[in-house]
């Protein structure tokens, strides 16, 4: 394990994770939403800029990158020799939205740009709850592609990703 993708709905604990990972395997870590929530850098609205810089930050041979992001998922997915894949039910997800805008109400996530502003809009309430149905049919057929080389671990429940950190 020297390359990792780490991908699934926003609230369901890839930040979390990629944390113990990173601890447990010494791994540089890449939290994609610092880079892409920089808005100086525009990538809200210029995808090439943004795959372009994903593509920078996973050139190294060592890496641990969490985010979801579809568009430039084919590129992490390619790189990456693991893939954790969080395929939790959208309760789990919304509960996890939820939690984090009220833990981090008026501060700052460590993983976030000193600008970023942590919300919960309705439509980003509505994107979580309509994440199954409208972005994880492309993340499955993105890893339904990888070569025989690429080892994936996906998650169906939180047990199972406690359970996983414990055994490594």
């Amino acid at each position: 394990m020297k390359r990792v993708a780490i991908i699934g709905s926003p609230g369901v604990g890839k930040t979390t994770f990629s944390r113990r990972l990173q601890e447990k395997t010494g791994l540089p870590l890449i939290h994609l939403d610092y880079y892409y929530h920089q808005t100086k850098h525009g990538y809200y609205d210029d995808r090439d800029k943004w795959i372009k810089k994903v593509e920078q930050l996973i050139k190294p041979d060592r890496w641990i990158v969490e985010g979801n992001y579809n568009s430039s998922m084919p590129q992490r997915c390619a790189r990456a020799d693991t893939i954790f894949f969080f395929d939790l039910p959208r309760r789990v997800a919304l509960r996890g939205v939820i939690k984090r805008r009220i833990q981090y109400r008026n501060k700052l996530r460590e993983e976030m740009p000193s600008e970023w502003k942590e919300k919960a809009n309705w439509g980003f309430l509505k994107y979580v709850w309509n994440f199954r149905r409208d972005v994880r049919p492309n993340t499955v057929e993105i890893i339904s592609k990888l070569g025989p080389k690429t080892t994936l671990i996906t998650f169906k429940s939180r047990k199972q990703i406690r359970d996983y950190l414990a055994k490594l």
